[in-house]
């Protein structure tokens, strides 16, 4: 019998104590498995939101746009569970006019509009809209055109009326210089791409002769984008197939894939903002509800009239002409040609007998020219181009002057 001072005790005192030691260790192990685990979770998730590609479309006016990088599609259709969240679950889903809401492609677009950063800039884009939507809407209504192309300028411009492209694409439709005829003209006095009232009836004319080419709207769409001409190659190269098919193999440019996705995915987020959860976004779309169509006048001017004589003859502010004709490039109207002004409702009354009993323009001044003039020379003393002077003295560049030929020189404030 063991008395506890013995061999015996200090045998099991030593084996309690690797025991305790041994539970120790587990206890660190565990301790140090699982903090591992919370640390590469983290770093994964760093990871994961590092390598998500950043925004290519360049910004204007400090707008947040939606993404523009290549398309990922995700693995489902259906709405992320944080959008079903924040949906309001008694309003009904509105269906677009276009089908293609629910695509993978669309699905990522509709994602990134509702995130707070880019709500924001949608309800911008609205904002910006609400002189010329209602124009629009009256527009495809009358031609019995989808309603939701009214949000195409939005993916086009975000309703910028003095967007340009880095590849020169002119105003809120994104019109190309070889794209214009024969629906707009252009010149050194005058863009008509910069007009939004001409450039909807262009843009909806092009979509149209789309639609009876490639008799499908998401074709029709996208040949907006990429040419009626690269369309047509594709559809011939893959017979039978549709916008989705070409779009998901990657027969498309990027751009070109990526164009009806956007449109869909900004149609059903304004659409369905109280589905979704963005009430915010509904009532800046709505705020044209009760805004009716502007009626303006119009007036064929003859000449070079500047737009501070108009103003005062008509008795309307300079910025108001300047706002409702902004093809302009001039601060008046072209000089030795025909061009029809756009002014407020009631301004035009009595205004080209006025305009005709005012005689020469103001902002011009007759140049008699003296030996050694040029029309190099003359267009730098007056901060002008040559082509400004020929157009308005109705002369050639190469023209040699004469000894006391009067010139007119356009005085552009």
């Amino acid at each position: 019998m063991d008395d506890g001072n013995g061999q015996a005790s200090i045998t099991e005192k030593n084996f309690n104590w690797v025991e305790n030691m041994k539970k120790k260790h587990l206890y660190s192990i565990l301790f140090f498995a699982t903090l591992s685990v919370s640390l590469f979770a983290r770093h994964k998730k760093q990871s994961q939101e590092q390598e998500q590609p950043q925004p290519q479309i360049e910004t204007q006016d400090n707008l947040e746009p939606l993404a523009s990088h290549e398309l990922q599609i995700p693995e489902t259709a259906e709405p992320s569970e944080s959008i079903l969240a924040s949906s309001t679950t008694n309003v009904q889903r509105k269906e677009l006019e276009i089908w293609g809401a629910d695509h993978p492609l669309s699905v990522k677009f509709r994602e990134q509009s509702l995130t707070e950063r880019n709500k924001k800039w949608i309800i911008q884009a609205l904002n910006r809209s609400v002189p010329y939507r209602p124009y629009i809407q009256q527009r495809l209504q009358e031609l019995n055109l989808p309603s939701i192309l009214q949000y195409l300028p939005i993916v086009e411009s975000y309703y910028n009326v003095n967007a340009v492209s880095s590849a020169g694409a002119t105003g809120i439709w994104q019109f190309m210089t070889n794209s214009m005829e024969p629906f707009l003209k252009k010149n050194t006095w005058y863009d008509d791409r910069k007009d939004p009232w001409k450039s909807t009836d262009a843009a909806l004319a092009k979509l149209s002769d789309n639609l009876k080419q490639f008799k499908d709207w998401p074709l029709a769409i996208a040949a907006y984008n990429c040419g009626s001409g690269a369309m047509s190659r594709a559809v011939r190269k893959n017979p039978g197939k549709d916008f989705w098919y070409l779009a998901e193999n990657n027969i498309l440019k990027s751009q070109s894939s990526q164009y009806v996705p956007k449109l869909l995915a900004i149609a059903d987020v304004i659409e369905n903002a109280e589905y979704y959860g963005a009430p915010e976004i509904a009532e800046a779309a709505n705020i044209i509800n009760t805004k009716e169509t502007d009626q303006y006048d119009y007036i064929t001017t003859n000449g070079m009239y500047s737009f501070a004589q108009i103003a005062e003859l008509a008795g309307i502010e300079e910025s108001v002409i300047k706002e409702l004709n902004p093809a302009i490039l001039r601060n008046c109207t072209p000089a030795r040609m025909e061009y029809t002004l756009r002014l407020p409702s009631g301004a035009a009354e009595g205004l080209a007998q006025k305009l005709k009993e005012a005689g020469a323009p103001q902002d011009a001044i007759v140049y008699t020219v003296v030996e050694g003039d040029t029309l190099w020379g003359i267009s730098r003393k007056y901060k002008l181009t040559v082509e400004d002077l020929c157009i308005v003295n109705n002369i050639r560049e190469k023209d040699i002057l004469r000894l006391k030929q009067k010139l007119i020189i356009p005085i552009f404030k």
